[in-house]
């Protein structure tokens, strides 16, 4: 369709025919006269033939007069075009920073924006919220690590039934009635097994070594029974699953040492192995089992011990790097003449049934007008007796602690009592927490939430909580409205197998 000539030429089409023949006309005219007019300055005549072919093909082609378009705009160089994009990634940085600081502060509890469950919280109840946050994110604050740092430093581990235990209970009970505010810190008994490591040891036979043999670290899983006393000497089979375990069967398992050489995916998918490797492995005859550490790291010294189900066999856990080897060797022995990998395992391993008296840990911060209620906050005690438990789970206990002291000093207590309990004996039989269950069982209607914190301390991401649809509800909008920063409206369903 040709335009209509009347009409102005919108912004960037072609110039209509009509100017092109004026251009063209005037063009030649001073050209045959000598003199260069504004166009031929700007574009030769060559030029313009150019330009012209670009948008049309020759005019014998398609009978009509060609038309001239616009100059292109030079093309930008790479260092004009580096610096608009770094323009405009500043310019994009900027904006998250406004909005994400400016514009929107999670730690900035905003009213307008609640759902239906928050809405109706009382103006004092949001103060006590935003102070408690501004207490969390105080970085002055170190209050808990300096007292979990001088526990873990004066007593070492607190393997359940150990005297470090105990005398790491009576220090946060002390310190928490001396120090702190509103707090009335306690015990409660628990009776509890005694499990000890006692000397263990692991001998890979290699003939081509020059001492004969490999010294394998090992640990001994918790609740294991002893090696006869001068030990366990046998082949390795190595299996990947229970399956696999299941389909060699008698004939091949039996008067073995089973290795569990598990490909390491989840926690919550491999623990199975450590937990239930020695029932499964002593019914097809197995001596003894290894377990590959239930970990991702590789290195030859990350050995992870861990409860297991007491069984007729005993079970240790060995380092990935070491438990590869021997499947190594078991695959050389399979294809050519080699000898099978061979071990020899001692473990003086002793349990004592109800060996003593221990405790519970228990921190109240008392309720203001309903103190017959109670919210539980917790983590366990205890810890493996190869390290001094900062982690696991004496970080877990002492935020719970830290949280109760927070509240206590945030100048408004709480409606429910506000309790903290430090479990005993969570690694091996649970004895702390059945132990509570039956000395509260009176009262057990009056718990309204509880909650552990056992994976760690890092960075809060949310909850995993077991509880009906409706409260769950609640605690995604509560969490999402008043300490999203903290994940708290992140809830999901727990799915943990075994101790």
């Amino acid at each position: 369709m040709i335009p209509d000539e009347k009409k102005p030429v919108p912004w960037g089409l072609p110039p209509l025919r009509a100017e092109v023949l004026k251009r063209r006309q005037a063009e030649a005219s001073a050209h045959s006269q000598g003199h260069a007019t504004y166009l031929t300055a700007e574009v030769s005549s060559k030029d313009a033939k150019s330009d012209v072919d670009d948008y049309y093909p020759p005019a014998e082609s398609k009978g009509y007069t060609l038309l001239q378009p616009q100059r292109r705009p030079d093309v930008m160089t790479v260092r004009t075009r580096m610096i608009v994009f770094l323009a405009g990634m500043m310019l994009m940085a900027g904006a998250v920073v406004y909005i994400r600081f400016v514009m929107y502060d999670p730690r900035v509890i905003d009213p307008s924006t609640f759902s239906a469950t928050t809405l109706g919280t009382s103006p004092d109840t949001l103060e006590t919220v935003d102070k408690l946050l501004r207490a969390g994110f105080d970085q002055n604050n170190t209050v808990a690590w300096d007292r979990l740092a001088e526990m873990t430093d004066m007593y070492g581990h607190r393997m359940t039934g150990s005297q470090a235990y105990d005398h790491s209970a009576e220090w946060v009970v002390k310190t928490a009635n001396s120090q702190d505010a509103n707090l009335t810190a306690y015990t409660e008994p628990v009776w509890v097994n005694q499990w000890t490591r006692g000397s263990e040891s692991l001998r890979l036979f290699a003939p081509t070594r020059d001492t004969g043999f490999i010294q394998i670290p090992l640990l001994g899983l918790g609740n294991s029974v002893a090696t006869p006393r001068d030990g366990i000497e046998a082949n390795v089979v190595p299996v990947h699953s229970f399956d696999e375990l299941h389909e060699l069967g008698h004939a091949r398992i039996a008067g073995n040492v089973v290795l569990y050489n598990f490909h390491y995916s989840t926690y919550d998918a491999v623990v199975r192995f450590r937990t239930r490797g020695a029932v499964e492995a002593a019914k097809y005859g197995a001596l003894a089992v290894l377990v590959r550490s239930i970990t991702p790291d590789s290195e030859f010294h990350s050995i992870h011990t861990g409860s297991s189900t007491r069984a007729s066999i005993p079970a240790a856990a060995i380092s990935p790097a070491d438990a590869n080897m021997i499947e190594r060797m078991h695959k050389r022995a399979q294809a050519s003449d080699q000898l099978p990998p061979r071990v020899k395992l001692v473990m003086n391993a002793r349990l004592t049934e109800n060996a003593k008296q221990s405790a519970n840990v228990i921190i109240d911060v008392r309720g203001s007008t309903a103190p017959e209620e109670i919210v539980l906050l917790s983590g366990h005690f205890d810890s493996w007796d190869i390290g001094v438990g900062a982690m696991d789970d004496g970080a877990g206990a002492f935020l719970a602690w830290e949280a109760a002291r927070l509240i206590a000093l945030s100048g408004r207590l709480p409606r429910r009592t506000i309790r903290v309990v430090m479990w005993n004996n969570e690694e091996t039989l649970q004895r702390g927490a059945k132990a509570y269950f039956k000395q509260h069982e009176h009262e057990i209607r009056n718990h309204k939430f509880a909650i552990e914190s056992d994976i760690g301390v890092f960075e809060p991401w949310g909850l995993t909580v077991k509880a009906d649809p409706i409260m769950v509800t609640n605690l995604k909008n509560y969490g999402a409205d008043l300490i999203k920063i903290l994940g708290a409206g992140n809830i999901t369903s727990p799915e943990v197998e075994g101790p």
